[in-house]
């Protein structure tokens, strides 16, 4: 006899009031459950009502979000209508909840160890003795190295990665009978992300724990989820276990998602395809399918009603007629194709030997070292794309910050045309940090609120005293049209935009000033895999236009390669390999670069990462012999 479920949800409906006074529907008629045990990935864009269904759950909608129509039924007791105290004794101790954004979701004035106790306390876990200890505890399951010491640390003093798994200890502190997992292994490197879906696996497996993971990693659905649920336009427009919806596609929207999946095997080079369009204006949808105006298969009837969810074999559900029959997608995305790139110039900028130290203030007020960057020496040349990965902490991002003079290098040289901008003088400062600009990890937190998408690109222009008013407007425009932006974008704030949009405002922002250099920290990985393609598609193009020099750190490898013409591999502050992109990743000669690659993730169901490749310490950092050629210089 089939077990009731844990999680019921049934036509779930929540509306937003908008400021002129409109009901906004962004979940529409959602149904699905769950069961002790059982893994359910959420997949699909930005806007599609994935976070949304969510919050819902535990009645955690913000602002004037409120639940309209449906059941969300927990052992039987309905939340939907449930009220404020009720609703308290759930969150964390029944439904635990993992955030996207750890440095949004972490109090930058409260150590780790304050965050976890805080929550212990909160749900009466014993003295404060033990609660220390199980935070401790906490920390080192998730993988944190020496946890005790790390409680008394801040979240800025955390790499993104590990502020990411304090997050999913704090969701786990309570033990939760359901755990809502929102995005989280985005800021993940390749072996972290395994490590923590290993921990999440096995939690699920031992405890009886249901998942919900909300991602656009469409590996990460088939490692770890039995079944997908696939959101677009605030419904559901295709569900069913994974292996079938994600190998045989019966909606044309999963069938683009997963055609813009990124894959380790394609060489570099290779453009990324993205689905056209843009998801649709939930306060201007109509009554039609959500899709049909980016669905090149959509017919009349499309636009006037939405299909229903039609049951077809295998568990599937679609809500598209065409769907039923299964011997091919209804709309098949053209294969990829190789980018046009021309061949890299003269050397731009060069690094010898640059070394970072940051000293950490301990409890007795010592400062505490800790080596950032170690002895790394890289060349980059006009028109070209050097790839960096590595795991979270190996020095990715002091790298980017140390070349951008963001921070100050410690050792080393670092040369621009050969001229020396170590140290530059004041006078030559300013010219240093034109030549080389940053595009951001997080397109939400690195653009000012208050100003609008106008003034943020003006930026530059006015801090290196370019143009009068009427040449910045110029230029402006022109740089909006450039990224692919509406000119009228100029004069609304961030916030309207979408995640993809803003970042297309942080690349005319740092396009502004006219650099030769070009460092992309993370800049796709907090994107849905439709807009990574069409960022990294305007990258490619924007530097054949300009033949800017570019520094592409990520942790998908499947996106490193194919964007770059050579990678380097980071690993406790050192470049451990490099070379050419398709070299490396189709014959690692280090360790630890096997490492990384064995644990990427593959969207093929049944395909996962090599036994241990993401467990326990890396390998160490030596580089065998023989690859001394790829591991002293990138």
């Amino acid at each position: 006899m089939t077990p009731p479920p844990l999680l019921d949800v049934r036509g779930l409906t929540v509306e937003f009031t908008a400021p002129d006074g409109a009901a906004v529907r962004a979940v529409r008629d959602v149904s699905f459950t769950l069961r002790r045990g059982e893994t359910l990935a959420v997949v699909g864009e930005s806007g599609s009502g994935k976070s949304t269904t969510a919050l819902a759950l535990t009645g955690m909608l913000p602002g004037t979000g409120r639940i309209t129509a449906g059941r969300v039924l927990l052992d039987g007791r309905d939340l939907a209508g449930a009220g404020e105290p009720l609703l308290r004794t759930v969150r964390g101790a029944r439904i635990g909840m993992v955030f996207q954004d750890p440095m949004t979701a972490l109090n930058p004035f409260l150590t780790a160890g304050q965050h976890l106790t805080e929550v212990l306390r909160a749900h009466g876990h014993g003295g404060r003795a033990a609660r220390t200890a199980r935070a401790a505890e906490l920390l080192a399951l998730v993988g944190i190295p020496d946890p005790r010491r790390r409680l008394d640390d801040h979240p800025h003093q955390f790499s993104g990665g590990q502020r990411q798994r304090v997050l999913i200890a704090l969701a786990l502190a309570a033990e939760p009978d359901v755990l809502l997992a929102d995005e989280p292994t985005t800021a993940l490197d390749a072996t972290v992300q395994d490590q923590i879906l290993t921990l999440l696996d096995d939690l699920n497996r031992h405890t009886g724990t249901a998942l919900v993971v909300i991602t656009h990693n469409m590996g990460v659905v088939a490692r770890s989820c039995a079944r997908v649920l696939v959101m677009y336009g605030g419904s559901v427009v295709e569900d069913g276990p994974t292996a079938e919806v994600l190998t045989r596609p019966a909606h044309p929207y999963t069938a683009g998602l997963l055609a813009a999946v990124p894959r380790l095997s394609a060489p570099s080079g290779t453009r990324l395809t993205g689905i056209p369009g843009a998801p649709p204006d939930l306060a201007l949808l109509g009554e039609g399918c959500a899709f049909a105006a980016r669905c090149p298969a959509a017919e009349d009837s499309c636009r006037t009603a939405a299909p229903p969810l039609l049951a077809l074999p295998g568990g599937v559900r679609a809500a598209c007629p065409p769907a039923k029959d299964r011997t091919a997608p209804p709309w098949t995305p053209p294969p990829p194709g190789p980018a046009a790139r021309p061949a890299p110039g003269p050397v731009v900028l060069t690094a010898e030997d640059l070394r970072k130290v940051y000293r950490r203030r301990g409890r007795a007020g010592r400062k505490h070292p800790r080596t950032a960057l170690d002895g790394v020496s890289l060349t980059l040349a006009a028109g070209e794309t050097l790839g960096v990965v590595g795991e979270s902490g190996s020095g990715k991002s002091t790298l980017a910050r140390v070349l951008a003079h963001a921070h100050p290098a410690d050792g080393g040289i670092l040369r621009l045309r050969g001229e020396d901008i170590t140290r530059p003088a004041r006078r030559h400062r300013h010219t240093a940090r034109r030549e080389v600009q940053m595009v951001f990890q997080d397109p939400y937190a690195s653009l000012n609120p208050r100003l609008t998408v106008g003034e943020i690109v003006a930026e530059p222009l006015i801090a290196f005293g370019l143009g009068d008013r009427a040449a910045r407007d110029h230029r402006v425009t022109g740089l909006l049209r450039q990224v692919g932006l509406d000119p009228a974008t100029a004069h609304r704030l961030p916030r309207s935009l979408s995640g993809g949009q803003r970042q297309r405002v942080g690349i005319a922002r740092a396009l502004a000033p006219g650099p030769s250099v070009l460092i992309c920290d993370e800049p796709v990985s907090a994107l849905d895999v439709s807009v990574q393609a069409q960022i990294t598609g305007l990258l490619t193009d924007l530097q054949r236009e300009l033949g800017l020099a570019l520094v592409f750190i990520a942790h998908d490898l499947a996106v490193v390669r194919q964007v770059s013409h050579r990678i380097a591999v980071m690993r406790q502050g050192r470049i451990v390999e490099s070379g050419p992109a398709d070299e490396v990743c189709e014959r690692p000669r280090h360790p630890y670069t096997r490492a990384l690659l064995a644990a990427a993730l593959s969207p093929v169901p049944g395909v996962h990462p090599s036994s241990g490749a993401g467990t326990g310490a890396p390998p160490a950092a030596t580089a065998p012999a023989g690859s001394a050629s790829r591991a002293v210089s990138a």
